[in-house]
């Protein structure tokens, strides 16, 4: 049924749109668009007919992420470098909840289950590659993620990399993964890792005299809360996080690259 009084036909809005579906219409698409289309009453029905499906989309999606932040409200994210010499972006080392450097050791990783940092997305796409830096080789597998973000919390598995860690020391990188993960500029995501079983090794991690808290705490000038962990599920990553299980821990966020 077409809008009140609005001609059935869509010169631009459905015309551009028709060969995507709501979960993967992106911010970017309708800011696309939409660009062109002026404000005037002439084009009352094209403005209407761009609003009726962004909100579509939210509810699909049931997230306003890169919605809320394209007002000023978020975080215009510093982008990634295209003719760069270096092209790999450290998303738990970037602003705001980035790290100011590298730790000066190493952090065994014995996280049976997962943790969970947050981080601004610096460009919008597929994700390529995601890598660590092993420092000790142990026979187990590092399950590294990306979820998106609902209320302010981890919420659903985007997809994951998982990569052997009985291999030379030095960076890991993997550029395949559970399935393809596209993110979005601006908005924010979360890291997640924790190790296959209970052998450890170890990994470069961020100071953690700079890391940023992610809110949490037990007192004024002691509380330190790095890192989110989730209870309940162990040497996996889920598919869904269950907010009702996750509390904050001191320890240290891996550094961790993405490219895209």
């Amino acid at each position: 049924m077409p809008l009140p009084d609005a001609n059935k036909r869509s010169p631009r809005v459905y015309t551009l749109l028709q060969n995507l579906d709501l979960e993967n219409v992106t911010a970017a698409n309708l800011s696309d668009v939409a660009d062109t289309i002026s404000i005037e009453e002439a084009n009352e029905d094209e403005l209407r007919r761009i609003c009726l499906v962004a909100f579509a989309r939210m509810v699909t999606k049931g997230s306003f992420d890169g919605w809320l932040s394209g007002g000023g409200g978020g975080m215009d994210q510093v982008g990634v470098l295209e003719n760069a010499t270096y092209k790999y972006f450290s998303i738990t080392q970037a602003a705001p909840w980035g790290s100011l450097g590298p730790a000066t050791g190493t952090d065994v990783i014995n996280y049976d289950t997962p943790a969970y940092v947050p981080f601004v997305c610096p460009k919008d796409g597929a994700v390529a590659g995601l890598s660590v830096d092993l420092t000790s080789a142990g026979s187990a597998n590092l399950y590294a993620g990306i979820y998106s973000s609902s209320d302010g919390l981890p919420d659903s598995l985007l997809g994951y990399a998982t990569m052997d860690m009985n291999v030379s020391t030095g960076n890991v990188r993997q550029t395949s993964f559970s399935s393809t993960i596209t993110l979005e500029r601006g908005v924010t995501y979360w890291l997640a890792w924790v190790r296959s079983t209970y052998t450890s090794f170890t990994l470069s991690t961020t100071n953690d005299t700079t890391q940023a808290s992610l809110g949490p705490t037990g007192d004024v000038e002691n509380g330190y809360s790095m890192v989110m962990i989730e209870s309940g599920t162990t040497h996996t990553l889920p598919a869904t996080v269950t907010p009702a299980n996750l509390q904050v821990t001191s320890e240290a966020r891996i550094m961790c690259n993405l490219d895209w």
